[in-house]
């Protein structure tokens, strides 16, 4: 199912999967999209009842600075 298509649902647990063409996870310099793309990943985020697991291709930009 996706993000889109949630709407009004809940689950017990939600797996966002970014693929290596693009995703929800857009990068700050496309700053309209990159906006669209993080309320997105909220709404999928808060989906979830338990448990979020975001899966992302190991050679992409972090999410965060680990430091």
């Amino acid at each position: 199912m996706t993000i889109h298509k949630s709407k009004g649902k809940e689950f017990d647990a939600v797996v966002i999967v970014e693929g290596y063409r693009g995703g929800a996870l857009l990068k700050e310099d496309e700053a309209p999209r990159y906006e669209k793309s993080r309320r997105v990943l909220r709404v999928g985020i808060t989906k979830a009842r338990h448990a979020v697991r975001i899966v992302r291709p190991a050679d992409v930009t972090p999410l965060f600075d680990p430091e």
